[in-house]
Parts: structure tokens; C-alpha cells; sequence
């Protein structure tokens, strides 16, 4: 009785603040629950190794989707690709590549899954510093398209030059304006090359001069008139004679 009695006369501000701050230590409990909660998924987005960011393609694609992948990733295998052979005028000519000197500002590796069967691209991104031939404005950047295998020594028969490529390092480049009749077909899915990149090289081969650490790497046997240059200067003052 005296329990009730004094249960009775507790001003009822002091219930009313108990229930207070009983209900702001349900809602911190379920606001620290909903942030674990969305740490857990961010966590697991991110780790997930099925966890790829996609690269938006158009309608004229069809049938497959490319994603940004770890160069880990990549599964180039034994190519048995032959280069078609051209003579020093036919490289400039053939397919009107822009020419540029730049520096390697990324290096980004690209999985392409046509309709369930797998291809490997790497994308280059070029800070242009000087520009010889083409449409193209000095400090501007260029996304370039080409073979797996930047950066590493990879079996492949066509990219022995771009597999000396490296983050930072300075050459003159020479890729190919892509346009709409570029398309790649295979397993019966369709690429809109120009959905990926605006530019692309022929091959990993022929299209770069590039200033390395042992010096200046290139297919010197494709390009006879410059098969004494020792800097990249050389090959420079070569464009700026060919392209005036």
C-alpha cells in the first residue's frame, strides 16, 4: 500500500521525462542499427570480388557490358595475332592517326563480356602536351583504347611496345579517331567501339614512341627514317618536319 501510495504522488514530469529519454535510447539504438546496417553493405559492395563498375554503352551496343577491373583480373592468355604489314607511309596514312606528345596520366584495365564470352582491353588516358597532327587541343586528355596487358609483360605478340608503357612516362603517341562504323562483333553481341573510348591503337606495337628509363622504345624496323633517333626530341622534330 505505502509502494502504491508513493508511486502516486511522483510528479508526473518526472514519468513523462523517464519515458523521454527511454524513447531517444530506442531511436539511438536503431539509428546506430541502420548504420551498421549500411556500413555492412558498402563493405561487402566493395569487397565482393562480382563487384564491378560498369561503363555505360548506348543503344547501339547490344548483348554484353564492359566493367573496370584490377589488372589482376585480367586473363590475356597466348595470342597468335599476326600484324598486318605496311610500309612507313601506309602507318601515317592508312588510318589517319592523330599524332601527340603526352604523358600517362591512367591506366585503367576493362573486362568485355560479350554475351558470356570475355575479352580484355586497357584504357590509356594521355595529358596532351603537343600536337602535331589532328583535331586535338594541347592540355587536353585523351582516353585511348587498346590491348591487355599495360604495364606488364603479358603473352601477346602485338604488344611488346605498349607493355612498356608505365603511369608518368612521356611519349608521342599516335592513335586512330574512332567513329561510328567501328564496331565489334563476336558470340553475337555488338561493341559501339566509341562507347568505351574516343581514340584507339591499331596495335600495341607502332603507334608510340616512348621515353623509358633504358631510353627511347619503339618499332624501330617499321619506322626506317628514324632508326637513328636516341630521344624523343628526334622522333618530335621528325613529326614537326612530316606534319608542318
Amino acid at each position: 500500500m505505502r509502494l502504491t501510495r508513493l508511486m502516486g504522488d511522483v510528479d508526473d514530469r518526472f514519468v513523462e521525462e523517464s519515458m523521454e529519454v527511454e524513447g531517444k535510447k530506442r531511436r539511438h539504438r536503431r539509428w546506430m542499427g541502420d548504420l551498421i546496417a549500411v556500413a555492412a553493405v558498402t563493405l561487402f559492395a566493395v569487397t565482393w570480388d562480382g563487384f564491378k563498375e560498369q561503363i555505360p554503352l548506348s543503344d547501339s551496343s547490344s548483348n554484353m557490358s564492359v566493367a573496370y577491373i584490377d589488372e589482376k583480373d585480367i586473363d590475356v592468355g597466348m595470342s597468335s595475332a599476326n600484324l598486318i604489314e605496311m610500309s612507313e607511309d601506309e602507318l601515317f596514312s592508312k588510318w589517319e592517326p592523330v599524332v601527340v606528345r603526352g604523358v600517362v596520366k591512367q591506366i585503367d584495365h576493362i573486362e568485355l563480356d560479350f554475351n558470356g564470352q570475355e575479352e580484355y582491353q586497357s584504357i590509356v588516358t594521355i595529358g596532351v602536351t603537343d600536337v602535331y597532327r589532328g583535331e586535338v587541343e594541347p592540355g587536353s586528355e585523351m582516353k585511348v583504347l587498346t590491348v591487355a596487358g599495360v604495364g606488364s609483360k603479358v603473352l601477346q605478340s602485338d604488344a611488346d611496345i605498349i607493355s612498356e608503357l608505365r603511369l608518368g612516362m612521356e611519349g608521342i603517341f599516335m592513335p586512330r579517331l574512332h567513329e561510328t562504323s567501328h564496331v565489334w562483333s563476336q558470340n553475337g553481341a555488338t561493341l559501339q567501339v566509341m562507347d568505351v573510348s574516343d581514340y584507339g591503337f591499331p596495335d600495341g606495337e607502332r603507334y608510340m614512341f616512348l621515353n623509358t628509363d633504358e631510353g627511347l622504345v619503339f618499332s624501330r624496323d617499321a619506322y626506317p627514317s628514324l632508326r637513328g633517333a636516341e630521344t624523343l626530341d628526334d622522333v618530335e622534330a621528325f613529326m614537326m618536319d612530316r606534319f608542318r
